[in-house]
């Protein structure tokens, strides 16, 4: 199992973080790995609403929350996609920092195919997701602190 760790100071009170974080369908404002989301679930929030995300250049995953603490913290695990992931999970917490919000991510996962799964990986998959993950911090900052997509996003 892999496991990436990020965080990013976000200039506004938890609450206003969380808004966004929270309206599983806006994903697709601020995130550039992200072409279109979708809520895919009866329920809009909370636990067990689920959202479906297509993937920029391709490929698409649906995934659940798994843990949702208003405020505080968000969890999303993998339901089905069309990557090479067995297990997926990643994490939000959200700590008053003075005027903002320190925002921390921890992302598990785990690749198909075994000992070659690893070795893409740590020759290219990693590195890639770590990049994306930038990315969705840097679009979050952004349009949570503007209230516009950021550039690129329009």
């Amino acid at each position: 199992m892999t496991v990436l760790e990020n965080s990013i100071r976000i200039s506004a009170p938890p609450e206003k973080v969380w808004s966004v974080l929270a309206s599983l369908g806006l994903l697709d404002q601020y995130d550039p790995g992200i072409r279109k989301s979708e809520i895919v679930s009866s329920a809009k929030n909370g636990p067990g609403s689920a959202r479906r995300c297509d993937l920029t250049p391709g490929g698409w995953i649906k995934e659940q929350v798994a843990d949702w603490q208003p405020h505080q913290s968000i969890s999303f695990e993998l339901v089905e996609c069309t990557l090479p992931v067995r297990r997926l999970k990643h994490s939000y917490t959200l700590t008053p920092d003075g005027n903002g919000t320190l925002v921390r991510q921890r992302m598990e996962y785990e690749l198909k195919f075994g000992p070659i799964g690893r070795l893409m990986d740590a020759v290219m998959v990693r590195g890639k997701w770590d990049a994306g993950i930038k990315g969705f911090f840097a679009g979050l900052k952004h349009y949570v602190e503007t209230g516009q997509r950021p550039p690129g996003k329009a």
